[in-house]
């Protein structure tokens, strides 16, 4: 299961809150589903790009998930200032934060996210590729919106009818 977001999404703050507690504790934790989070800042979100880098370059501290955790509770507070706050609330090591965020290191990664969710006819958060991993990466269906968990439970199913 991939997830395209943006950060600055409520609605995908909706399904973090919401939908993906249940999520993890029935499919991720169990082995079952395999949960891989790309981004994909809308353009009229102002700091959703800043935030993905923000939650990448947490990641080079290993710490993605925390700081996209912490990112997507606050959807609506997502200022560079905020963000700051955030890293150092996380305990981070800020010196390589911000020399990470100032580099612009994780921007093409960013992109590449971007243009994938292009090819997939992707224009809204949150959605999802759901399907069976191949060599390739995911070969599946796409589903968009901040659904309840028996959707998800559905398109889940569906894939291991088909495996």
């Amino acid at each position: 299961m991939v997830e395209f977001t943006d950060y600055q999404c409520t609605f995908c703050q909706r399904f973090h809150m919401v939908t993906f507690p249940e999520l993890k504790k029935k499919y991720i934790d169990t082995g079952k589903v395999r949960f891989v989070s790309r981004d994909f800042p809308l353009e009229f979100h102002s700091n959703a790009f800043h935030a993905a880098e923000a939650a990448r370059c947490a990641g080079d501290q290993g710490m993605f998930w925390e700081m996209r955790d912490t990112l997507v509770a606050n959807a609506t507070k997502l200022s560079p200032d905020e963000i700051l706050a955030y890293a150092q609330s996380l305990k981070l090591q800020m010196p390589a934060f911000r020399s990470c965020m100032d580099s612009g290191k994780q921007r093409d990664a960013i992109r590449k996210d971007m243009t994938e969710a292009g090819a997939l006819d992707i224009n809204g958060t949150p959605s999802f590729l759901i399907g069976k991993s191949t060599a390739e990466g995911v070969d599946g269906e796409v589903v968009v919106g901040a659904l309840p968990l028996e959707a998800f439970d559905q398109k889940i199913r569906d894939v291991e009818v088909r495996r």
